[in-house]
């Protein structure tokens, strides 16, 4: 008897202002934070109250506004939901507080080998002018450099009707559903949307290796790719297999070498992170410090190998059958089903999507996967990088033949 409503605007960090990246992530966490009718505090006891449940978060491609509520208590949380979209008042003191709080969390970022090596990885594949090579929560000189007004600009010209879509799913229908949208969000009025504008991406003539240091860490993280492709490509679902294949799941190539066969990690794995532009192809892991330099091998010729030869049918239909039989878990909750639907409003894909999922899995082909390997891996030409503690790993990693490795700071910033 729950009702899961997801609002899914076509914004989100990609439309962050120049030298302002983080703006869209904190403008989401300063939505709950006041309304016109309601202060931060009674927003939480009014969600409190009748059991349900409100989130807003931006993602590099679009912003959600997602609310879980029981369906008797459905006219109270829209209320509750269409004030907190709708009359935010932003507030000072709040403001002084999640700032604080949000320029703490990156300072602690900086840290974290993990988040080091994906935020360094896109910024040198997309570089710093691109939407995709910011980091969605900015940095230190972006958030400093917000200011509440900011916020307010950014809440104008994105959080509009025009710009979303409202995802309803739970034991409700629409008869009685949209009386209900109808009273919440029926004057609720368009404005024009700026579209973001996406930079060029820096050309990858040949690998590049690019060390970032972390003294006496035990463990090196690791990431290798370059750009992949948007989410709208016409190849895939044979990347999908291929990727599975190839790095995508536990029987995968990649981390049965790395984790099973080596013993170098607790997990390796690759994907494309498909959005509305070309996102980026990666391979990860964190690996044991000693076998950095051998673990990047063992990456390069499974990146080679997928596409130096044939997979064999085993592989592929092994591939093939776990994706279909992974496709009923995305279906089992009302959030599930939410989920999926967002990505058919997010990607523009036709209404009919997941009536042919299953055919199209199955029509992918031992030469199709080849095809898709030769033509968006480059090995020849990728971003090698590599968080650790270099006075352990630079001379190994430096044999490997990708040349003298770029030394960087956790920000990026090349180290003279």
């Amino acid at each position: 008897p729950t009702v899961q409503i997801q609002l899914v605007f076509q914004t989100g960090t990609a439309n962050d202002p120049a030298g302002k990246a983080g703006v869209a992530n904190l403008t989401a966490q300063m939505i709950r934070e006041g309304t016109t009718r309601r202060t931060s505090l009674q927003i939480a006891d009014d969600l409190e109250f009748i059991g349900a449940n409100l989130n807003v978060n931006s993602s590099t491609d679009a912003t959600f506004a997602s609310l879980l509520t029981l369906k008797e208590q459905l006219v109270a949380a829209l209320d509750v939901y269409s004030d907190v979209l709708r009359n935010p008042s932003f507030p000072e003191n709040e403001w002084n507080r999640v700032k604080k709080t949000h320029l703490t969390g990156l300072m602690q970022q900086k840290d974290q080998p993990v988040v080091v090596a994906n935020n360094v990885f896109a910024g040198l594949v997309y570089g710093s002018n691109h939407p995709y090579g910011r980091p969605t929560e900015g940095t230190d000189a972006s958030v400093n450099a917000i200011a509440l007004d900011d916020l307010k600009s950014f809440y104008r010209a994105n959080y509009l009707p025009n710009t979303a879509t409202l995802i309803v799913v739970g034991d409700v229908t629409l008869k009685e559903v949209m009386p209900m949208v109808e009273k919440y969000f029926g004057d609720w009025k368009s404005e024009a949307v700026v579209t973001p504008t996406f930079s060029a991406v820096p050309r990858i003539d040949s690998t590049h290796l690019y060390l970032i240091d972390k003294p006496q860490a035990a463990q090196s993280e690791i990431r290798i790719g370059h750009v992949g492709v948007a989410r709208t490509t016409e190849d895939y679902f044979p990347l999908q297999v291929m990727n599975a294949i190839l790095g995508g799941q536990f029987t995968s190539r990649i981390n049965l070498n790395l984790r099973e066969s080596k013993g170098y990690t607790y997990g390796a794995r690759s994907g494309f992170a498909m959005r509305k532009e070309a996102g980026p192809f990666l391979a990860q892991a964190g690996v044991k410090s000693a076998v950095t330099d051998s673990s990047v091998m063992e990456f390069m010729k499974e990146l080679r190998g997928i596409s130096d030869a044939d997979v064999t049918q085993k592989e592929l239909d092994f591939a093939k059958n776990s994706l279909v039989r992974a496709i009923p878990q995305g279906f089992e909750t009302p959030a599930h089903i939410s989920g999926q639907l967002t990505n058919l409003v997010l990607y523009n894909l036709p209404d009919d999507y997941f009536n042919t999922v299953v055919q199209n899995y199955e029509k992918v082909t031992v030469a199709d996967v080849r095809r898709v390997s030769q033509k968006y891996l480059h090995p020849a030409s990728m971003n090698i990088v590599i968080v650790g503690d270099i006075a352990l790993i630079k001379a190994g990693v430096e044999k490997l033949g990708f040349g003298k490795a770029t030394v960087l700071d956790a920000d990026g910033k090349k180290v003279n």
